[in-house]
């Protein structure tokens, strides 16, 4: 992983809360999806059977262990 990557990317995907486009986004620990309309914070796993390009480029670039 590089230094320079991206902390957080919009996806396709919509909030399931207010229909808007979700942001997937690491912290240090954990990735995770964020709404930045409703900022409802929803886990990867609910979302990763519906992965889009975008979120494939997010985590190739995400150590293992925050996944």
């Amino acid at each position: 992983m590089a230094f320079f990557a991206a902390r957080d990317v919009e996806t396709t995907l919509s909030c399931p809360s207010c229909a808007q486009a979700l942001h997937i986004a690491r912290s240090c620990h954990e990735v995770f999806l964020r709404c930045p309309a409703c900022r409802a914070k929803y886990p990867l796993q609910q979302f990763i059977h519906k992965a889009d390009a975008a979120m494939e480029n997010f985590l190739e670039n995400v150590y293992c262990d925050r996944i």
